[in-house]
């Protein structure tokens, strides 16, 4: 920590007020004195002092001082990534001048509320340093809630409790099997028509905290326990409180296992990382494991951290909407590719010649779909570009309501998808273990433990007998050759024949289709995507094994197969 930081004001020559400098005191990295930096922190000095976000950052300190005493690790999640004070705070550890990532998504002068900050720690730690929390400012530390609403089908539920029926209720019930009567049954559907939009029940949110400047109100509070406060993200964005979510990641606890150097630490333009990720080996690593993320990591072949978070933003709803991840991918030049936040801002800025502050104005107001903010920019469109061209910039513009990342939430899990691969290139083993003892896989139960089996480690299954028999009853086989000895993919006469275990599915519509997307092991380290369509697969999760045949193809240097016929 800077301990000379008054003595670095004089020498700067700068008259801050009080409580800037009070901030100034905690920073944690040097103060700079390149003048681009300078000028930087003076912009952010005059937002924080302008708006009040003082006692924010302080809190979010307060938080962070007790992260560093259990001296974890932790990343800095959302915007935040691009707040300089942030860096030299220690909060980040992205310098957002050395990255180019401009402030205005995180805070700015059109924008009121507090800025949003979120920290990952590890899962194993985060209820503790919540505990700590709690104890450095007593009384005034809540959990926020959720509102949890009904929708059509507990409402249903609900309805046909209300009407007598206290029977479990399987997953596929008939509801003229429980009330034969007509008339019973219109009863029962007009009383849950009518739940529908109301609030159903609280529940606790995943990692916000409130700070209140005093005692928190004792008519807020949920329960007797007094942990948990009757509001949630939006009633605190309306009320302008200090929240700060702090929240788990396994990714980060199988890294800890591994190691504690920082994530922005590892070089990021590593040869073996870069190398495994090529391959497509992304196996055991969060944020990456998909088969949309795979395919994204083939296609763009990264030789940096900056190709991963490229990548971890592209596969986002937003990016990849209405082919323009396609169309980046196919690197058309003449298009111009909105991919984050500050895509859309620079966007938007251009398109009526307006600030970055006003731009994420609008920006805000095309993602929360606000009439009167949209109507305004329309009107400014109006007045600067021809009907072609405001149809075009309409058209990338609707795509806005949809999630996406902003460029230091990419980076900031680039870097640790790129800590965890450099790991995985270098000691396998170790790699796989802190895996199965940390994260849990969207893959199926035998994935991991077959990786971690093949990288050296001997995990023993309670049941006995053959690789089958162990698959059939845990889910999982601790024998080495299973797949290689049953399974496989052959070509013959331009036709794919395969048969496999499934690792994985999941239901898309493309195409104004119905498609199943499916990963399954054919050989000891070899998976093969499937296409299938909906209409010839006559099967759900509890599918174990496929086999059929198919035409094989290539996109984005990713090999697939789309499925003719199913066995």
């Amino acid at each position: 920590m800077v301990t000379n930081s008054d003595l670095k004001i004089k020498l700067l020559d700068k008259k801050y007020p009080q409580d800037i400098k009070s901030l100034i005191k905690r920073f944690r990295r040097e103060y700079p004195t390149n003048i681009n930096y300078i000028r930087r922190l003076d912009k952010e000095y005059k937002i924080i002092k302008e708006k009040g976000f003082v006692k924010t950052f302080h809190r979010v300190c307060d938080l962070l001082d007790i992260i560093k005493e259990r001296d974890t690790l932790h990343v800095l999640r959302g915007s935040a990534a691009s707040s300089l004070v942030c860096y030299q705070l220690g909060i980040s550890d992205i310098d957002p001048i050395k990255e180019k990532i401009p402030l205005t998504r995180f805070m700015n002068f059109c924008r009121d509320t507090q800025p949003d900050v979120d920290l990952d720690v590890p899962h194993w730690i985060r209820d503790s340093l919540i505990s700590e929390f709690h104890e450095k400012h007593p009384g005034k530390v809540a959990r926020i809630s959720n509102k949890v609403m009904y929708k059509p089908k507990s409402a249903m539920r609900e309805a046909i409790r209300k009407f007598g029926h206290r029977k479990f209720l399987p997953r596929n019930y008939k509801l003229d099997k429980i009330f034969p009567d007509p008339y019973v049954r219109k009863d029962v559907k007009k009383y849950a028509n009518s739940l529908l939009g109301q609030q159903r029940q609280w529940s606790l949110h995943c990692g916000g905290l409130i700070v209140f400047n005093d005692k928190v109100p004792e008519d807020l509070w949920l329960k007797e326990e007094k942990k948990q406060i009757v509001l949630d993200k939006y009633d605190v964005e309306e009320q302008n409180l200090i929240k700060i979510d702090l929240l788990c990641n396994r990714g980060l606890s199988q890294l800890w296992e591994l190691s504690d150097t920082p994530v922005a630490n590892y070089d990021p333009y590593d040869k073996l990382a870069s190398e495994l990720l090529c391959r497509g080996e992304v196996l055991g690593l969060t944020q990456s494991e998909s088969r949309t993320m795979r395919k994204c990591i083939l296609a763009l072949q990264p030789k940096s951290v900056y190709d991963v978070a490229l990548a971890l933003a592209l596969i986002r709803p937003a990016a990849a909407d209405g082919g323009r991840k396609a169309a980046f991918l196919r690197k058309e030049k003449n298009k111009r590719h909105i991919i984050t936040d500050e895509d859309a801002i620079e966007y938007i800025s251009d398109s009526v010649d307006c600030t970055m502050d006003k731009a994420d104005y609008y920006r805000r107001g095309f993602s929360k779909q606000i009439p009167n903010v949209i109507n305004e920019f329309m009107s400014k469109l109006e007045n600067k570009r021809g009907s072609l061209e405001k149809s075009n910039i309409l058209k990338e513009l609707k795509h806005s309501p949809k999630y996406s990342y902003c460029r230091g939430h990419a980076l900031a899990y680039g870097q640790l998808v790129w800590a965890l691969a450099y790991w995985k290139a270098r000691d396998p083993q170790r790699f796989w273990k802190s895996t199965l003892n940390n994260c849990h896989s969207s893959y199926r139960k035998w994935v991991h433990p077959r990786q971690s089996i093949l990288s050296g480690n001997f995990i023993n299954n309670k049941i006995q007998g053959t690789s089958m028999r162990q698959f059939e009853k845990t889910g999982w086989w601790d024998s080495p050759n299973f797949l290689s000895d049953e399974f496989g993919c052959q070509d013959s006469q331009g036709v794919t024949y395969f048969s496999g275990v499934v690792a994985n599915t999941r239901t898309i519509y493309r195409y104004k289709k119905k498609l199943v997307l499916m990963s399954i092991g054919v050989d000891n380290d070899t998976f093969e995507d499937l296409i299938i369509d909906k209409r010839i697969f006559k099967g759900g999760k509890q599918w174990k094994f496929v086999e059929g045949c198919g035409l094989r193809k290539q996109q984005f240097n990713s090999d697939y197969i789309e499925v003719s016929h199913l066995l």
